[in-house]
């Protein structure tokens, strides 16, 4: 097992060569549940048979490891798959389980997370998106909203969910930021929050539909036909997920995403009287992750990408914005 390579950092690696070895957190060994994949450890600079696939994990499993000082554990990359599966399965308590550290609970969720967006985001299925990933996507947004709320949990977050150029990647991020600004009003209504960061996650699907190199330029220096096609995609985004049982919430946020609250947004105008509060903050999380992201010219810090949405004066609503660097300062995300 020794000769076999390893994954620098992680278990965010898409899809692994069947002889590749991807690190894991070992607190992702959850008692009484049975693991569809098989766990190395590392002894002495060599790489160990720890669980075979199908084994039920157990409280003993866990005391071994902590007995141990292990630190990291392994997963073949050909079975990351059924390790994420794992992950999106168990989440809920993943996440409620206080004696794991903050940092590794985000960890997990990321993992989890990049797993199912980047299946529904997979350009290379019959499909974007199917009513499998659907469900998978909506019960993740559901496990997750607790922690979400949680300022230390955003902390943590913003060191997996800032890079990267994928469509995905993007909406995990405005996913989000979208979520945990709405907490800071809604924090009972938790169906209407599933179904926004359902949109957050999917907003910018319709992408998939039209040729991705318009996508590399600046929207300023495309051509007048190429910014109409660009301004196609929150309505293509509607029409891809037709099939799916999405609530009017989600398609609102898929649709009105790009509107502005002074009417010069796309592709209905609409102005701010006419857009609910939380297609507000997500069209506001969107442009934030796009700046700081790089994906709207030069990568901007933080408080360079704020101070850019102030300066469009009209174009957000401000009660949102003032509520948006509350979160990013509270999570000291605002440097």
């Amino acid at each position: 097992m020794g000769s076999m390579p390893t994954a620098g950092n992680g278990a965010d690696n898409g899809t692994q060569s069947k002889d590749v070895l991807v690190k894991v957190s070992p607190y992702m060994v959850i008692p009484s549940r049975v693991g569809g994949f098989s766990l190395y450890l590392k002894q002495d600079g060599k790489l160990v048979l720890y669980a075979e696939k199908g084994e039920l994990f157990t409280d003993e499993h866990k005391q071994r490891l902590a007995l141990l000082g292990v630190e990291h554990l392994y997963v073949r990359g050909s079975d990351y798959a059924s390790f994420a599966t794992y992950l999106q399965d168990n989440i809920l308590d993943l996440l409620e389980d206080e004696s794991i550290p903050v940092g590794e609970r985000a960890r997990a969720w990321n993992d989890a997370t990049v797993s199912v967006a980047r299946e529904a985001f997979d350009r290379s299925l019959p499909s974007p998106i199917d009513k499998r990933q659907f469900k998978r996507i909506r019960k993740l947004i559901a496990d997750s909203l607790k922690f979400l709320a949680r300022d230390d949990a955003l902390k943590e977050l913003a060191r997996f969910i800032r890079d990267g150029d994928e469509q995905f990647r993007h909406g995990i991020a405005v996913m989000v930021l979208t979520v945990t600004t709405l907490c800071s009003f809604m924090k009972e209504d938790s169906d209407l929050l599933v179904s926004v960061g359902m949109g957050a996650i999917l907003h910018d699907i319709g992408k998939l539909e039209l040729p991705q190199e318009i996508f590399t330029k600046k929207f300023d220096n495309l051509s007048r036909a190429d910014k109409d096609l660009v301004k196609s995609h929150p309505a293509l985004g509607v029409s891809l997920c037709s099939s799916l049982p999405l609530p009017q919430e989600t398609l609102q946020c898929i649709l009105f995403h790009h509107e502005r609250e002074d009417g010069t947004g796309y592709p209905s105008g609409s102005t701010g009287a006419m857009l609910p509060s939380y297609v507000k903050v997500l069209s506001l999380c969107n442009l934030y992750d796009n700046l700081t992201r790089g994906r709207e010219g030069r990568r901007m810090t933080p408080y360079e990408a704020l101070t850019h949405i102030k300066s469009l004066r009209s174009a957000f609503d401000k009660d949102m914005l003032r509520r948006l660097i509350t979160v990013l300062a509270k999570a000291d995300l605002t440097s």
